[in-house]
């Protein structure tokens, strides 16, 4: 999953893929490291899917930029628009069976 430090970066990246998954984390944050490996494993699977990961601290405007009030967040977004999205505990069932509709169905 690239890493992305800027926020214009990152709108680029969400308007460039056709179908993307941002993965939004805190520093130290124990609950953020796990998902990030459960997230990651998941989104390697789908082969339209691209996806990146940001630190909160590192690119503070995300927090406002993409309505982000807590971490670890899961958004995925298709065609640049946003059509799902997950914080704190996210379930990973739900994830792997939104991109799979989602991978299946993009043009």
């Amino acid at each position: 999953m690239e890493l992305i430090n800027d926020i214009n970066r990152l709108k680029a990246f969400v308007e460039e893929n056709k179908l993307c998954l941002l993965y939004i984390q805190a520093p130290d944050c124990g609950l953020c490291s796990i998902m990030l490996d459960k997230i990651g494993d998941i989104a390697q699977r789908f082969d339209k899917l691209s996806s990146a990961r940001v630190e909160l601290l590192m690119v503070p405007e995300v927090a406002g930029e993409f309505l982000v009030a807590t971490a670890p967040t899961v958004l995925v977004f298709a065609h640049g628009k946003e059509v799902y999205r997950a914080g704190t505990f996210i379930d990973t069932l739900e994830v792997e069976r939104v991109l799979e509709k989602w991978n299946e169905n993009i043009t």
